[in-house]
């Protein structure tokens, strides 16, 4: 499999190559092909695979990205980020025989924006957010002992932070380390995810790409008009960055309410099926805008888990209530805005509840789209007792200014 991916990465190279020397100027698409090979540790609760899991994890990635150059104000504001799409097939466990967990294959869009520059190299974070495929999940009489993923399909959720070294116009390696997580959010059971801390190295190759198609001859004959006007003239494959004169801001506020819903799985080992049980999430934000880019914000959560009705201790399920089911309680966040993207982090309490088995803080971590200039979508995953995942978050979510 991975002699196939890396075919298929040298294939669309040599489509890229083809007449990229006499691309105009003036067609500012740049892109790149990146190829990466991932290999660590994993970061694991199971019972039961721990000596598989001694030898660690590798993994090959390829992409395809796209980076800006200054058109709109978001790519300045966050120092020209690049962004794209890409595929990961990883072989979790070195075993060539494994028929326990399998080998996840992947599909994901990223963001990789700088964070520092110095010459020729240059520092930057990168999140990929998508999802993730295997055949081999937990089964309770074929495969009990796989306590990690009991879905087919789970969240894919990567990390890391990559140092970058410029060889030449066309060509970039980097490494870095970080975090790449499968989960499915409790969805199924059992599932305490895939964690996998390790070091990524790789190669990218730069290419322009043209605005719209053109015939052969026709670049052939611009190519011949461009170098007798200019014949010391040569094409970067880098884009010249576009600054301009920062836009006044003033700080603002606004009320955020959002609502979402949820499916939980309650799923004993061994049973041979669980049984699923709703969710759903509301919170009211005070949030204050204090930057182009960020956001803090304040704010009361009102939570529901249908699956608490087997989940009290001494209570029979006929006899537990709706207010039992409920969580009541409060939160701190911090927004991240990129151009119509908001990634938000919420830290919170609780002050009201009848199950202490999702202890006393949880976190919730995601996104949201914003669909017009009131209303966004909404998905994260809400945890229980620190980072476990508790459930996910579908829903919609609305903004209010405050004069």
């Amino acid at each position: 499999m991975i002699r196939d991916v890396l075919t298929i990465f040298l294939f669309f190279i040599h489509l890229m190559c083809f007449s990229q020397d006499s691309v105009q100027a003036s067609q500012t698409r740049y892109g790149y092909f990146q190829m990466l090979y991932h290999t660590g540790v994993y970061w694991s609760r199971s019972q039961y695979l721990m000596d598989l899991l001694e030898d660690g994890y590798q993994a090959i990635e390829v992409r395809i990205g796209f980076q800006s150059t200054g058109k709109k104000r978001w790519q300045q504001l966050n120092n020209y980020p690049s962004y794209g799409f890409g595929i990961h097939y990883a072989d979790l466990i070195a075993d060539p025989e494994d028929d326990i967990i399998g080998n996840p294959f992947s599909a994901f869009v990223f963001y990789s924006a700088p964070r520092a520059k110095l010459g020729r190299f240059s520092m930057n974070t990168d999140l990929s957010l998508g999802l993730s495929y295997t055949s081999v999940i937990h089964d309770p009489v074929t495969n009990p002992f796989n306590d990690l993923i009991a879905s087919h399909l789970n969240l894919f959720f990567g990390f890391n932070l990559n140092l970058n070294y410029m060889l030449s116009d066309r060509l970039d390696i980097k490494t870095g380390y970080g975090l790449t997580h499968y989960s499915n959010g409790r969805i199924h059971m059992p599932q305490k995810g895939v964690n996998n801390w390790g070091w990524n190295m790789g190669l990218s190759y730069h290419f322009v790409q043209p605005k719209r198609i053109t015939t052969q001859k026709t670049l052939q004959e611009t190519t011949q008009k461009n170098f007798q006007d200019n014949p010391m003239e040569k094409h970067s494959f880098r884009p010249e960055f576009i600054q301009t004169n920062a836009t006044e801001f003033s700080a603002s506020k606004e009320i955020q309410l959002m609502y979402a819903v949820g499916v939980v799985d309650h799923h004993r080992h061994g049973d041979l099926e669980g049984v699923h049980y709703y969710t759903s999430s509301f919170t009211a934000d005070y949030a204050l805008i204090f930057h182009p880019r960020m956001a803090v914000t304040f704010g009361m959560d009102v939570l529901y888990d249908g699956s608490l009705a087997v989940g009290i201790k001494g209570i029979p399920p006929d006899e537990v209530t709706t207010l039992q089911k409920m969580y009541f309680g409060s939160h701190l966040g911090y927004h991240f805005f990129i151009d119509r993207v908001t990634l938000l982090v919420n830290l919170g309490t609780y002050f009201y509840q009848h199950s202490y088995d999702r202890g006393y803080w949880f976190m919730r971590a995601g996104g949201r789209v914003r669909l017009t200039d009131h209303l966004h979508t909404h998905i994260c995953i809400k945890t229980k007792n620190g980072i476990r995942a508790d459930w996910i978050e579908w829903g919609l979510a609305t903004s209010l200014k405050i004069r």
